[in-house]
């Protein structure tokens, strides 16, 4: 903590002096604009930083060029936000076939340069995306995947069902990386006071993971009602319309921050959660029965948040 006095200057500005190695260590020079954060009984002072500014990140020694090692290292990288991944390697040009194609997995991300030893990735950042934005979709994939397991049931018709919601899977797990990366990118800009914007995007964040880890259970859900007998599948077919609504509940409680229609949603997937537990016992039909309680409860928890995202606004002034 650094203390600093004011001092007058004229008869009604104030004016405080602000750190020699904290001007310099941003360039800072007189007559440059820093920006005022106020907060309660707090000031931040920030610089002004341009909003081209690029991040970029080098890695010098790949740990790994296993293709599911690979993936999963250039998908935590993409999720940070940086703009440029320089990858300096001896043997890098080897590989440069298995980057560029896992390079298709990341929404923006496109191989810029390549030789034996260095690889250029750049992550472009497309303005209009926001993670508002990629959570709609999120939301409208997986009333797609529902909307699928319907029309399957009703049909009792395989055709290429499984096919079809393997595309759903590959955009999804697209999406939700790409929302980390917003979400990321939008914390690197937020001012230390801003707690509603923070809160909103580490609450984004978590309601991406919950959709995610929902795909996954209606994933699986599918593949067990695609081997399962036509008994089971009507079975589970009587539930398939009100989770179908809850989903739609659901989105739209987080996003509208009402408090009644965010209660009602709670209610309703008490209600339905109690249905399923209720329908449970040790028939063919129970495990997909208990895969849907799972995804209820991530419902719930997506509730939750949207529950204390609307009473914070009743809040706001």
């Amino acid at each position: 903590m650094k203390v600093r006095k004011l001092q007058l200057v004229g008869r009604s500005s104030y004016m405080v002096s602000l750190p020699k190695d904290w001007i310099s260590k941003y360039n800072l020079k007189q007559g440059d604009e820093v920006i005022l954060n106020e907060y309660d009984d707090t000031i931040i002072i920030q610089p002004q930083k341009g909003e081209k500014e690029e991040i970029k990140v080098t890695v010098k020694e790949v740990p790994s060029y296993n293709k599911k090692f690979l993936k999963k290292f250039l998908g935590a990288i993409y999720s940070l936000g940086v703009d440029k991944i320089e990858i300096i390697d001896e043997n890098a040009g080897e590989h440069i076939t298995e980057i560029s194609e896992l390079s298709h997995h990341y929404i923006g991300m496109e191989v810029l340069d390549a030789t034996n030893e260095k690889i250029v990735l750049h992550c472009f950042t497309i303005p209009d995306f926001d993670v508002l934005t990629i959570i709609r979709r999120m939301f409208q994939i997986l009333s797609g995947i529902i909307s699928e397991i319907k029309s399957f049931l009703v049909q009792e018709k395989e055709d290429d069902i499984e096919s079809r919601i393997r595309r759903y899977e590959d955009d999804f797990d697209r999406l939700y990386l790409l929302s980390v990366r917003l979400v990321n990118r939008g914390m690197k800009k937020i001012a230390i006071p801003e707690w509603d914007e923070l809160r909103f995007l580490l609450g984004s964040r978590i309601v991406s993971k919950f959709f995610e880890e929902i795909a996954d259970l209606l994933f699986i859900l599918s593949r067990y009602l695609i081997n399962s007998e036509p008994d089971v599948r009507r079975e589970i077919s009587s539930s398939m319309p009100e989770l179908e609504e809850l989903f739609k509940m659901g989105f739209d409680s987080f996003t509208s921050s009402d408090i009644k229609t965010v209660q009602e949603f709670l209610e309703n997937v008490e209600k339905v959660s109690q249905e399923i537990h209720n329908s449970i016992d040790n028939g063919k039909a129970a495990i997909l029965k208990e895969l849907m309680l799972q995804i209820c409860r991530m419902l719930e928890s997506i509730g939750e948040i949207a529950f204390n995202k609307s009473v914070r606004e009743m809040f706001r002034t």
